[in-house]
């Protein structure tokens, strides 16, 4: 058995998996029908998403949108919308431009949506309403065959870890990997294209876009030429998948599809490596306000950047980073190859010879603050002066209040805990040390 087929084998629903999703969608579209006529609205549901295009893997998500006349008020389809799917099990109302249900039934996870019947992009009325002309696109293009091709292509994204365009991942949907088979015929020929793209790159399966994009990858909707169907793609992410593309290609292993798993290091290994690194470990964390990951993480990433860059101005120079929500915290963690300074930090004037270099002098002749007189290097005046904060924690105890960390992490943040090296070496907290000393590719674990 090739090495494709045994991924096949492992991702395709059974024969009684799949009449089991098919069945449960068929029970939901029922459901949300009947209470669609109880409530006399003209609104139809439509089974969409990967199950409708028959490019889902085992453990399938049943997506059901529910499409109303335009005319109908955007008030009318957020709570009739909601209320069509009340009847699924562990329901979560999910927040985007307009409220949805998701929930279980029958075993699977189940999202009622409502949205606004179109027959063109250029009639929708809300970011959801494309969907149905995605699904309808993918079916009447995608050959028998092709299924099994994006199958494939979705299981190696989740495998080398950029499947998902969910802002915790920054990866390439669903619909995405459909439209990268539909573009390049196959799995292999998804990647063989891949090996040659660049930041920037710009695919099209029916025409040019009718605007520009600033995202590093560009797929052009071919339902809609106005939209990037790979805007969530970050740069990290498509590197990523371009370096795995490569590595694939020129040598095919099952751990591409099916990674071992990467072990924690231990609390004493994690030790002996920190040491022979010679670096310094500092985490930042803080509790999690209670929002979704597409609310939560965007404002994680913004709090990453403004740490790592006041620690950059203040002259704490970084070796790697990375940031998680674990066990409902939020880590911000960072290893540093400059992690404490001398109390002294020199303080450059004007040149001697400008007209505010005698406000430089009676500034700092004699300044609280000073370590020594001003003087003269080159042709500019000096100071020496005390450093506000001698090492990277006291910067952050210090500003971390003062820094633009996101709405919701403002607040947070307030509470902050500062853990330097061992400190991190907890159950919790070790696999992000792990990934963050040990920066192997999920298929070389």
């Amino acid at each position: 058995m090739g090495l494709e087929e045994q991924v096949l084998k492992r991702v395709v629903p059974s024969a009684e998996e799949e009449a089991r999703i098919r069945a449960t969608a068929e029970d939901v579209k029922h459901r949300v029908a009947a209470t669609v006529r109880g409530r006399g609205i003209d609104a139809e549901p439509l089974l969409v998403g990967s199950v409708a295009k028959g490019t889902h893997l085992s453990e399938a998500e049943i997506d059901i949108f529910v499409a109303f006349p335009r005319d109908t008020s955007r008030e009318t389809l957020e709570t009739v919308g909601l209320d069509l799917g009340e009847f699924l099990k562990d329901k979560k109302r999910m927040y985007a431009e307009h409220p949805y249900t998701r929930g279980r039934w029958n075993g699977f996870e189940v999202e009622v949506v409502p949205c606004y019947r179109i027959t063109d992009a250029s009639q929708r009325m809300s970011a959801v309403d494309r969907t149905p002309l995605h699904a309808a696109y993918v079916i009447g293009k995608l050959a028998p065959g092709q299924r099994d091709q994006v199958r494939l292509l979705k299981a190696f994204c989740e495998g080398v870890g950029v499947y998902g365009a969910e802002a915790r991942v920054q990866g390439f949907s669903g619909y995405l990997c459909e439209l990268l088979v539909l573009k390049y015929g196959t799995f292999r020929g998804a990647l063989e294209a891949a090996t040659g793209w660049r930041h920037g790159e710009a695919v099209a399966l029916e025409g040019p876009p009718s605007r520009s994009f600033p995202e590093p990858l560009v797929v052009v909707d071919p339902v809609d030429a106005g939209r990037n169907v790979a805007s969530a793609v970050g740069e990290e992410t498509l590197a990523t998948f371009v370096h795995a593309a490569t590595a694939f290609l020129a040598k095919p292993r099952i751990e591409f599809f099916f990674p071992r798993p990467r072990r924690p290091l231990s609390a004493s290994a994690a030790r002996v490596l920190l040491r022979r690194r010679g670096t310094t470990l500092l985490g930042v964390t803080f509790l999690a306000p209670p929002l979704t990951d597409d609310i939560l993480y965007p404002q994680v990433r913004k709090a990453h950047r403004a740490v790592e860059d006041a620690c950059r101005k203040a002259s704490f120079r970084g070796q790697r980073s990375r940031f998680a929500v674990v066990g409902g915290s939020v880590l911000l963690l960072f290893e540093f190859e400059v992690f404490a300074l001398p109390a002294v930090e020199k303080h450059r004037g004007p040149p001697v010879w400008v007209k505010n270099a005698e406000d430089f002098l009676r500034r700092w002749r004699g300044a609280k603050g000073a370590l020594s007189a001003p003087y003269i290097e080159g042709d500019h005046w000096a100071v020496d002066v005390r450093r506000g904060a001698t090492d990277a924690a006291g910067l952050l105890r210090a500003r971390l209040g003062e820094l633009s960390l996101g709405s919701h992490l403002d607040r947070a943040a307030k509470k902050a805990r500062f853990l330097k090296d061992a400190q991190l070496f907890t159950k919790a907290f070790l696999p992000e040390v792990t990934h963050l000393l040990d920066p192997r590719f999920p298929w070389e674990i």
